[in-house]
C-alpha cells in the first residue's frame, strides 16, 4: 500500500473511551430500570411475562437460525471462492484444453494434481477433488488411482455447476464420508471454450455440528435443506424429504418463501411463522440455493415459563432489597474488566497488533479474554491474507470509504501511475487529480460522480490514463459499492486494469479494416458508408457539400519507368495532399489503383469546390523528390465535381456523376477539374455564386 493507504485493511474507527463515574451511573441505572420494574412486573404483570420470556427465546432463536444461515453461508462461500480460484488458474485451463487433445506433460498433470492435493488440503470440509472432462473421464484428482476413469454423474456435475452457483443438493452417508455434497464448477479455455468441469466432495459434518443447541428443552430442530428440498439435522442423519417426516410436514407448509425447494428465496431475512403450537425459522442460504430452517415448540415454552414466573413472583419481592445492595457493589468490580476490554480494543483499533486481553479468572470474562484473543488473531490472519492477495496482483486496488471519504490504493500505484496523493482525502486522491484524456474527461467524471453519490452501487469503464513514463494508456476501471447494515452505503473497493494492449489491438484491427494499407486513407467500402452518412446529415441540415474524383494522369508511367516503389511513393504523396486539404472540412478516400475521391461539407459558395479542387492540383503539380530514385516529380489528375442533391440522390449516383465530369477533363486536355453536367472544362478561377439551398 501507499504509506498513506496504510489503514485500506484497518479503517480509522473514531476513539473509544471510558466514562467517569461509570459505576455509579451503572449501579444507579440497574437500581432504576432492574430491581424497581421487576417488583412492579412481578405484582401487576407476572401473567404476561411468560409469553414475553417466550418471545424473547423466539427472537434470540430466529438470531441463532440467522446466524447459522451466515455461517452457512460463508461456508458455501468459500467453497465457491476455492473453485473460482482453481478453475481460473491458467496451468489448469491449458491442462485441461491440452488432456482433450491427448497432448499434455507429466509436469503439467503433476502441477494439477498438486495443485488440487492444496486445495484439498486448505479446507478441512473436503474430502475429494478431481477434474473430468465433458465425456465424463477422470483428468486429474487428489487420488491419483482413479485418473483415467469414466465418472457416469458427468452429466450431473454440469447440470450443478449451471445453478446454485454450482452446488448440488445433499448426498447420503457413504462407508468413509457422513453426508456430503459436490461443488462443480466449469472450466474454460483462454478462448471461452467449455472443456471440463472440476468438483469437489465436500464433507457436511462440520457445518451440521453448528445445528446442535442446548438450553432450550422446546427447541424440536434445526435442519439444513437443500435445493432438492432434503433436509439433514445435527446428526448428520441419512437426507430425507420433509414430507417424509410426519413432524416437518408443517415446515413446508409454514415457511414456503425460505426454501428453494418450495418457493423463491432472492431474500437473505429470516422468515419466521406460528402455526399449531410451534413457531418455525427459515433463512434462505443466498451460496447455493440451501435454507436453514428450526421448530421451537413455543406453547409447551410458554407454560414452563407461566409456571417460573409464578413460583418465582414471591421470591422477587424478597431478594429485591438484597440485590439492590449487591448490585453496588458488583458494579464497582465488574466495570474494571470493562475498563480493561476498552483500553486493549482501543489500542487493537489504533493498529497495535501484539496487544492483549489477559484476564486471569476463570469465569466469563476469562473466557472473554479467550474469545477476543481468537477473534483478534483470526482479524489479523485476514488482514494478512487480504494483504498478500493484493500484494500478488498486478491490477491496483483501491477503497473509498464513504464516511470519512478517505481513498487508500495498494503499493503497486506507484509502479505503474506517477501521481502521489498529498494526503488520504477524497478530494487529493488520483480518482480527482489523476491525468485523464481529454477524450474521455467527461464520460469518467460521469462514472465517478454516479457510484459515488447514491445513485449507482457499480462503476465500469475504460479510459486513458497518464502513467508512470507520461503516456497515455488504456484503464478499465471495476468497482462496487458496499452497504452497513442500514444499509447507508459504507465504501467503494475497486480494480485498476491495465488493458492497453488489448484495447490498442483492438483499434488496430479497426483500423486496418477501415484504411487502405498503403495511404491510410479510407478504403473503398469505408469511403461510401461514410459519404452514406454524410449524404444523409446533409439532407437534414440542407448544407451545401461536395464530392470530388480524382484520377492520376498517365500514372502508369511511373511504375514502368521507375518501378512500383516509386509508384507507391507518388500514391502516398497524392493521399498527403488530399489529408492536407480536407483536413476539418471532409475526408478523402482511395478507391483503389490510382483513383481517389474527396468529400468536403459546409462549403459557403460554389466555387469553394472549384478553389479546393485548384489546390489539389497545385500542391501535385509541385510535385515532391522520391526517396526511392532521387528525382523531382510533378503530378497531374484529373478532377471532377459532384454536389450533393443536385447531382446525385444516392452515394452512386453521386459517384457516377463526379466520375463522368472527370472523364471530361481526360478527354479534354487533363490536369484541370470540371463540374458535373457541365460541357465544357471549367478553368481554375474564382466563382462567386452562392449556394441555392433549394436545389
Amino acid at each position: 500500500m501507499q504509506e498513506h493507504g496504510k489503514a485500506l485493511f484497518n479503517p480509522q474507527r473514531k476513539e473509544m473511551t471510558v466514562p467517569m463515574k461509570i459505576r455509579f451511573k451503572l449501579a444507579g441505572l440497574m437500581l432504576i430500570i432492574l430491581i424497581i420494574p421487576m417488583i412492579v412486573v412481578s405484582a401487576v404483570y407476572s401473567s404476561k411475562c411468560a409469553k414475553a420470556i417466550v418471545n424473547g427465546q423466539i427472537n434470540f432463536l430466529e438470531t441463532i437460525n440467522g446466524d447459522r444461515a451466515a455461517y452457512l453461508n460463508e461456508f458455501l462461500g468459500n467453497i465457491i471462492i476455492s473453485q473460482k480460484s482453481f478453475t481460473s488458474d491458467n496451468g489448469v485451463r491449458e491442462f485441461v484444453e491440452h488432456e482433450s487433445s491427448d497432448s499434455h506433460s507429466d509436469d503439467e498433470l503433476k502441477y494439477v494434481n498438486e495443485l488440487i492435493r492444496d486445495t484439498v488440503r486448505r479446507s478441512s470440509a473436503v474430502t475429494d477433488m478431481f477434474i473430468l472432462d465433458d465425456s465424463g473421464t477422470i483428468l486429474a484428482a487428489f487420488n491419483t488411482d482413479i485418473i483415467g476413469q469414466n465418472d457416469k454423474q458427468i452429466d450431473e456435475y454440469i447440470s450443478f455447476s449451471g445453478s446454485n452457483s454450482g452446488i448440488s443438493g445433499i448426498y447420503p452417508p457413504t462407508a468413509s464420508d457422513k453426508c456430503y455434497f459436490y461443488s462443480c464448477r466449469r472450466i474454460y479455455t483462454l478462448n471461452n471454450k467449455k472443456v471440463g468441469v472440476a468438483v469437489q466432495k465436500v464433507s457436511l459434518e462440520e457445518a451440521a455440528d453448528m445445528l446442535k443447541i442446548s438450553g432450550y428443552s422446546n427447541f424440536a430442530a434445526s435442519l439444513i435443506v437443500d435445493s432438492n428440498g432434503k433436509y439433514i439435522s445435527g446428526s448428520v442423519s441419512n437426507p430425507r424429504k420433509l414430507e417424509d417426516v410426519v413432524e416437518y410436514r408443517a415446515i413446508a407448509e409454514s415457511i414456503p418463501e425460505a426454501i428453494p425447494y418450495y418457493g423463491e428465496t432472492n431474500g437473505s431475512d429470516t422468515v419466521v411463522k406460528e402455526a399449531e403450537g410451534y413457531h418455525f425459522f427459515g433463512t434462505p442460504i443466498k451460496n447455493g440455493g440451501w435454507s436453514v430452517v428450526s421448530l421451537f415448540e413455543s406453547d409447551g415454552a410458554e407454560k414452563a415459563a407461566s409456571f417460573s414466573v409464578s413460583g418465582a413472583r414471591a421470591a422477587v419481592i424478597a431478594i429485591s432489597i438484597l440485590a439492590s445492595a449487591a448490585i453496588i457493589l458488583v458494579c464497582y468490580f465488574f466495570t474494571e474488566p470493562i475498563k480493561k476490554l476498552i483500553s486493549v480494543i482501543s489500542k487493537k483499533n489504533k493498529g497495535d497488533v501484539n496487544v492483549r486481553l489477559d484476564f486471569d479468572s476463570n469465569d466469563e470474562f476469562g473466557q472473554i479474554s479467550t474469545e477476543f484473543n481468537a477473534m483478534f488473531d483470526s482479524i489479523f490472519e485476514s488482514e494478512q491474507r487480504y494483504r498478500t492477495v493484493v500484494s500478488m496482483m498486478d491490477n491496483v486496488v483501491f477503497e473509498i470509504n464513504l464516511k470519512s471519504f478517505k481513498v487508500y490504493v495498494s503499493n503497486n500505484f506507484n509502479q505503474k501511475f506517477s501521481y502521489r496523493a498529498k494526503d488520504d482525502s477524497i478530494g487529493e486522491s488520483f480518482l480527482y487529480k489523476m491525468k485523464i484524456h481529454k477524450d474521455d474527461m467527461k464520460r469518467y467524471r460521469d462514472d465517478l460522480d454516479t457510484i459515488v453519490s447514491s445513485q449507482g452501487d457499480k462503476w465500469e469503464g475504460e479510459y486513458r490514463m497518464k502513467n508512470l513514463y507520461g503516456d497515455f494508456t488504456w484503464i478499465r476501471v471495476k468497482g462496487k459499492k458496499f452497504f452497513d447494515r442500514t444499509g447507508a452505503p459504507s465504501k467503494i473497493i475497486g480494480l485498476l486494469v491495465d488493458i492497453d494492449k488489448e484495447k490498442k489491438s483492438a483499434i488496430t484491427l479497426i483500423q486496418k479494416a477501415s484504411f487502405d494499407a498503403l495511404t491510410q486513407l479510407y478504403n473503398r467500402p469505408t469511403f461510401l458508408r461514410m459519404l452514406d452518412e454524410e449524404m444523409n446529415k446533409s439532407y437534414s441540415r440542407r448544407s451545401l457539400d461536395a464530392l470530388m474524383f480524382i484520377d492520376l494522369d498517365d500514372f502508369k508511367h511511373f511504375n514502368d519507368e521507375y518501378g512500383h516503389k516509386c509508384g507507391d511513393e507518388v500514391l502516398k504523396f497524392v493521399a498527403d495532399t488530399i489529408k492536407e486539404v480536407t483536413y476539418e472540412r471532409g475526408f478523402g478516400g482511395r478507391l483503389g489503383g490510382d483513383e481517389f475521391v474527396m468529400c468536403l461539407t459546409n462549403l459557403t459558395l460554389i466555387g469553394d469546390a472549384g478553389k479546393a479542387a485548384a489546390e489539389v492540383i497545385s500542391i501535385l503539380n509541385e510535385g515532391f523528390i522520391s526517396e526511392s530514385t532521387e528525382l523531382h516529380f510533378n503530378i497531374h489528375c484529373s478532377i471532377g465535381i459532384a454536389f450533393f442533391r443536385e447531382n446525385g440522390s444516392n452515394s452512386a449516383e453521386l459517384l457516377e456523376a463526379a466520375d463522368t465530369a472527370m472523364y471530361k477533363i481526360k478527354k479534354s486536355g487533363k490536369s484541370n477539374f470540371a463540374y458535373a453536367g457541365s460541357e465544357t472544362r471549367i478553368d481554375v478561377v474564382e466563382t462567386n455564386a452562392t449556394f441555392d439551398s433549394t436545389f
